[in-house]
């Protein structure tokens, strides 16, 4: 399956330089579990940014800017949506009362018939969308009440 890392310098005590580092060792220590893509999310003065390459980790330099406060990142083991399409890997931008950023480490299996079945819409990412099974496990920027991370009262749902 895939990876999940990351990251949050509460206090925003930890150098730049440290963590760089950090985000870029997280990475490739998380391409265990996946080398067909890779991204992060960061989040820069209340904007959440995602930077992701159909690549290994190793073969990316994550470089959030100076200044950054939280990274999310994911590697990714294919399993369904071609990797080669850029926008079927992960993160993935969300939107509800505000912008947020997410990842998942699962497989969805079901996701058209409950598109069908809920009336949802369709996306341009090749079977992955909003709902997940239970064998998914979504990481996102929701709820959170920490400054240094964006505000979001609703987030994606889970279904049975």
């Amino acid at each position: 399956m895939c990876a999940l890392f990351g990251w949050l310098d509460y206090k925003g005590v930890v150098s730049d330089k440290l963590l760089k580092k950090l985000t870029q060792a997280l990475a490739n220590a998380a391409e265990e579990r996946g080398t067909d893509a890779s991204g992060i999310a960061y989040v820069k003065g209340g904007k959440v940014s995602i930077y992701k390459r159909p690549k290994p980790a190793h073969k990316i330099r994550f470089n959030a800017p100076n200044g950054t406060r939280a990274v999310m990142g994911h590697t990714r083991m294919t399993t369904q949506g071609n990797e080669k399409f850029n926008f079927n890997n992960h993160p993935f931008y969300g939107r509800a009362d505000v912008n947020f950023a997410f990842a998942h480490n699962g497989v969805l299996y079901n996701d058209k018939e409950l598109r069908t079945e809920r009336h949802l819409p369709n996306t341009q990412i090749e079977r992955q969308g909003w709902q997940w099974s239970r064998q998914t496990r979504p990481w996102c920027w929701a709820g959170t009440r920490h400054p240094a991370l964006p505000r979001c009262t609703a987030g994606p749902r889970r279904w049975r």
